[in-house]
């Protein structure tokens, strides 16, 4: 009996935590994002230098440390330019990228998703033969290899990054267009004789709204690693633009005299990506409830 109740009492503060992080969790995920928003909407201001300025004698500065020209949170890199301030101006164009390449993925396999899911047949199979191919493809090499042929460029990115996400969409939404094409409400929009764009627009859309915004969430995060490994082999954003994947693509030549140039940046790619993640988890276990 004792031993019992010693391992209730064991489990009872276990159970708490789990509901707690369970129901309260998803705040700290979207503190963190709103953090990281706020960097990327106004880096310009809140940086402490000039992210392009640099000081050659501040070079290699370590964090938490002073040179000259002030002090450095998280040090500098091999030109003296500050590591904060690039990281906060790199952020918008990190942000940029990531988000922006899964609106347009996110769009194009929503439609192509819907379209196949609710008209079925040659349509439904030109979709799936579409994703199966995109997908059985090395899309990591083949954006390289665009990337070396069209230039690497900030818009050329946004353009080839979609590739990556927009057969998930296409599989998942047509998966969920089957489910509920057989609704009531989508038979009697049939039956009024609707057309196909406003069954689309009116009716299915908004019943996919929360799995579009899950979905979307996980892919930015995708996106924005896919950029850091490309702009990491010299193929993504170029200098004198700067994202957190240039940042430590940069600072990897210098990594055992200054790795901070590499970590920290590396550090707020894992970060974001693992916020945007959780946050997708946690809208999840919502609707599952």
């Amino acid at each position: 009996m004792s031993v019992a109740v010693v391992d209730n009492a064991a489990v009872l503060p276990r159970r708490r935590v789990r509901t707690a992080l369970r129901v309260y969790g998803w705040w700290f995920w979207v503190f963190v994002l709103g953090v990281i928003f706020v960097l990327a909407i106004f880096g310009p201001w809140l940086a402490p230098f000039e992210h392009t300025q640099q000081n050659v004698r501040a070079k290699f500065t370590a964090p938490l440390s002073s040179s000259d020209a002030g002090f450095h949170l998280f040090g500098t890199d091999e030109l003296g330019r500050d590591i904060l301030s690039k990281v906060i101006v790199g952020a918008r164009l990190t942000l940029f990228i990531g988000f922006t390449s899964t609106l347009i993925g996110a769009t194009i396999g929503t439609f192509a998703g819907m379209l196949g899911g609710l008209r079925g047949g040659r349509v439904d199979r030109i979709v799936m033969r579409l994703t199966e191919a995109q997908t059985a493809m090395p899309m990591f090499l083949i954006a390289l290899l665009l990337l070396s042929s069209l230039g690497a460029s900030v818009w050329n990115l946004v353009l080839i990054l979609p590739a990556y996400v927009w057969p998930t969409f296409a599989r998942l939404i047509r998966a969920e267009t089957i489910r509920l094409r057989s609704a009531p409400f989508i038979e009697a929009a049939v039956a009024l004789g609707c057309t196909t764009r406003t069954i689309l627009a009116r009716h299915l859309l908004p019943n996919l709204g929360g799995r579009v915004a899950v979905l979307s969430a996980i892919s930015v995060g995708q996106v924005i690693l896919a950029e850091a490994g490309l702009s990491f082999i010299g193929a993504g954003v170029q200098s004198p633009d700067v994202t957190w994947g240039l940042m430590i693509s940069m600072g990897r030549k210098y990594l055992t005299v200054a790795w901070w140039a590499t970590l920290i940046p590396g550090f707020f790619v894992g970060i974001t990506v693992i916020a945007l993640n959780g946050l997708a988890r946690a809208f999840t276990d919502e609707g599952r409830r």
